[in-house]
C-alpha cells in the first residue's frame, strides 16, 4: 500500500478503495464487498488498492494526522467490527452499542475520539401510520459513528440512503474530506434528520383522513390505529429530544475537541431542524389525541342515540303492557268484557296512547 502512494498522483484527490472485509480471517471477495468501504484523502490522491487488509487499516490509522480517512461499515458481523475496534483501539463497549438495534441516541467522549449513536425513522408502513419494528414502535435507521482527528468510522444497516448519498458526494467533490471528517458526519446526520419531515407530513395526512372518516363511517379499527400512532409519535419525539441535546453539544463544541468551529455552525442548522421535528411531533401527538377523543365522542353519541330509541320504544310499550296485563288476569268477574264493543274500543285506546306519546316526544324534540 505504501508503494502505491509514491506513484504518480491521480486526477482525483479522493479515491474509493475497494470495499473489503476487515475480519482477521480471509474472506471470499464476494463477502468482502458487503462489509467495508474505505475512502482516503491525502491531498494528492491515492491509487485504489485491490485488497484491504488489517495492515492497511493499521497504516491508515497511524497516518491519520497526515491524511484523513472514512471507513464505512455496512451491517458488519460482530467479529468484523471487533477486529476494526482492536485495530483502532476503540473501547469494547462501543462495539456492543454500535451493534445494538435498540440503543438510544447518545454521545460518549473518549481520549482520541467521540462515539455517537444517531437514529431516524426509516419510512412509512402500509399497515400502520408508522412502522412497527425497532425502537419502541418506530422502525428506525441507526448510525453509529467514531469521530476523531483525521478519521471517521460509520456503522449502519443495509440500504442506508443518507450514507449512500454522502458517499456519492464525497467521491464527486475531492475537497469534502480534506482533513475534515466532521463535515462528512454532518452531511450524513443532516440527511438523517431531514428524511423525517416527509414521514411526519404523511402521518399528518393520514391522521386528518382518519379524522374525516370517523364522522361518516363506523370503523372499529380507528381507535387502535390512532392510539398506536400516538405511541409511535411519542417514541419519535423522545428520539428527537435526545438527538436535539446531542446536536446542541456538537453545535456549541462543548468539551468536544474533534469538531471544527466552522463545522459547528452546520451542526447548529441540523439542531434547528431537530427542534422543528420535535415541535411537529408534539403537534401531531395533540392532533392524534383530539382525533381519539372525537372518535370516543362520536361513538358515545351513537350509543346514546340507540339507547334513546330503545328507551322511547320501551316507554311506549309500558301503558300498552299495563292495559293488556289488566285484562289478561284470570278473574271470573270483569263486567266490561261482556260488552260487545269493548274489544275494538280497547284497540282504539291503545292506538291513541301510542299516537299521543309519539307527538309528546316530538314536541319535546326527543324524537
Amino acid at each position: 500500500m505504501a508503494e502505491n502512494m509514491t506513484e504518480k498522483p491521480l486526477a482525483g484527490r479522493l479515491t474509493l478503495i475497494d470495499s473489503a472485509s476487515v475480519q482477521l480471517t480471509p474472506s471470499p471477495p464476494a463477502e468482502i464487498e458487503r462489509f467495508a468501504a474505505l475512502r482516503v484523502h491525502n491531498g494528492v490522491g491515492l491509487r485504489p488498492v485491490d485488497k484491504l487488509s488489517e495492515a492497511d487499516l493499521r497504516e491508515c490509522w497511524q497516518a491519520r494526522h497526515q491524511r484523513s480517512f472514512w471507513l464505512d461499515l455496512t451491517a458488519p458481523p460482530p467479529a468484523t467490527l471487533q477486529s476494526v475496534a482492536n485495530t483502532f483501539s476503540f473501547h469494547p463497549l462501543t462495539v456492543e452499542d454500535a451493534l445494538s438495534p435498540e440503543h438510544r441516541p447518545k454521545i460518549d467522549e473518549h481520549e482520541e475520539y467521540l462515539f455517537m449513536v444517531f437514529q431516524s425513522v426509516a419510512g412509512i408502513s402500509d399497515e400502520t401510520v408508522l412502522p412497527t419494528a425497532g425502537v419502541g414502535h418506530c422502525r428506525t435507521n441507526r448510525l453509529a459513528a467514531y469521530l476523531g482527528v483525521g478519521f471517521l468510522v460509520t456503522v449502519h444497516d443495509r440500504g442506508f440512503a443518507p450514507v449512500e448519498e454522502v458517499a456519492d458526494i464525497v467521491d464527486a467533490r475531492d475537497t469534502t474530506m480534506d482533513r475534515q471528517p466532521d463535515l462528512v458526519l454532518h452531511a450524513i446526520v443532516d440527511r438523517m434528520i431531514d428524511q423525517v419531515f416527509p414521514v411526519l407530513a404523511d402521518v399528518e395526512d393520514r391522521i386528518q383522513e382518519i379524522e374525516a372518516r370517523i364522522f361518516t363511517e363506523s370503523d372499529e379499527d380507528v381507535l387502535p390505529t390512532v392510539l398506536k400512532t400516538k405511541r409511535e409519535l411519542m417514541t419519535l419525539r423522545r428520539l428527537m429530544g435526545l438527538q436535539r441535546e446531542m446536536l446542541l453539544r456538537l453545535s456549541r463544541r462543548e468539551d468536544l475537541p474533534f469538531i471544527e468551529p466552522k463545522t459547528a455552525i452546520y451542526f447548529r442548522d441540523v439542531y434547528d431542524h431537530a427542534v422543528r421535528l420535535e415541535e411537529n411531533c408534539a403537534i401531531l401527538i395533540e392532533l392524534a389525541t383530539n382525533v381519539a377523543e372525537a372518535h370516543l365522542a362520536v361513538a358515545s353519541r351513537r350509543i346514546n342515540e340507540v339507547m334513546k330509541f330503545l328507551t322511547m320504544f320501551s316507554t311506549i310499550w309500558m301503558p300498552l303492557t299495563f292495559i293488556v296485563g289488566v285484562y289478561g288476569m284470570n278473574f271470573d268477574y270483569l263486567p266490561e268484557i261482556k260488552i260487545w264493543w269493548f274489544y275494538p274500543f280497547l284497540w282504539v285506546v291503545m292506538g291513541s296512547v301510542v299516537i299521543v306519546m309519539i307527538r309528546f316526544f316530538r314536541r319535546k324534540k326527543w324524537l
